[in-house]
């Protein structure tokens, strides 16, 4: 490969920083399982001139979601579920799911929600996102980040009306935590253990967790926001205790749709372990 080329990806993230847009950039590149680049450029935090360094800590967010579909992919191929298995199977939680008619008033679903429509975020769940929409307010004024772990989590999300049919339509949403509950009850191991025990230890990504532990916090980088009004990134704690992806310290929910914590080294043995079939 063309170090000059390869370079020029430095350069476009050197860019955004010079521009105030980002406040480090690390970019890793790898050809065949081989790392064939690596830069990192910028500092720990828009008021932070440390130099960024590769084993900085990042939340990253909805990368957490192919984790927990290949977690959930590896108890399918040990067949312990099929696709057209109903959710409720697994979550009796959801053996009563309604959904808004059409005049907003809450009715039994007519058709059950599958591990299919769940995987594929076909199943009518939602994510809180839009103010002005119904079932979205529920999930705001539900509060499910601060549920106590993932069966509080089921419990809350299965009061909540669904968007539409499942089947009907696709809409992104907590599916994927959803998920990391059935893996969680199929396997008989908590959540974040069987991601340990199965895809963080045989991959060597000792930098991947849903909670921070004490002696790598001084790795773990600051949060950003873009404020429009002054044109710049401010930096924020985001630290509501026992909130799931605010309090990355002491951690009881974990969110299979965002809540790790990793490196970008960590994700390339992933993302490497993904490309290379598994």
């Amino acid at each position: 490969m063309s170090s000059e080329r390869l370079d020029r990806v430095t350069d476009v993230a050197r860019g955004l920083v010079d521009a105030d847009k980002l406040a480090g950039v690390v970019t890793l590149v790898a050809r065949n399982g081989r790392v064939v680049h690596e830069s990192t450029v910028g500092s720990r935090s828009a008021t932070d001139s440390t130099p960024l360094r590769t084993d900085d800590l990042f939340r990253i967010y909805s990368m957490t979601k192919p984790i927990t579909a290949a977690a959930a992919m590896q108890l399918y191929e040990q067949g312990r579920f099929h696709l057209n298995d109903p959710v409720e199977k697994f979550v009796p939680e959801f053996a009563n799911l309604t959904v808004h008619n059409k005049d907003g008033e809450p009715m039994p679903a007519e058709k059950k929600m599958t591990m299919l429509h769940l995987l594929t975020h076909t199943g009518g769940l939602s994510y809180g996102f839009n103010p002005n929409d119904p079932v979205d307010q529920a999930y705001r004024a539900a509060k499910i980040w601060a549920s106590r772990d993932l069966d509080h989590f089921a419990e809350i999300v299965a009061g909540i009306p669904l968007k539409f049919e499942p089947g009907s339509r696709w809409h992104y949403s907590v599916a994927v935590d959803v998920t990391g509950l059935v893996v969680q009850r199929i396997s008989g191991q908590p959540f974040d253990e069987y991601l340990e025990e199965h895809i963080f230890a045989p991959l060597g990504m000792d930098d991947t967790f849903f909670a921070v532990p004490e002696a790598k916090r001084d790795r773990f980088l600051a949060n950003h926001f873009w404020n429009r009004q002054a044109s710049k990134l401010i930096p924020f704690a985001q630290s509501e205790p026992g909130v799931a992806m605010s309090d990355y310290y002491n951690v009881t929910l974990y969110s299979g749709g965002g809540g790790l914590v990793s490196t970008a080294m960590d994700y390339m043995k992933f993302a490497e372990a993904m490309r290379a079939g598994g």
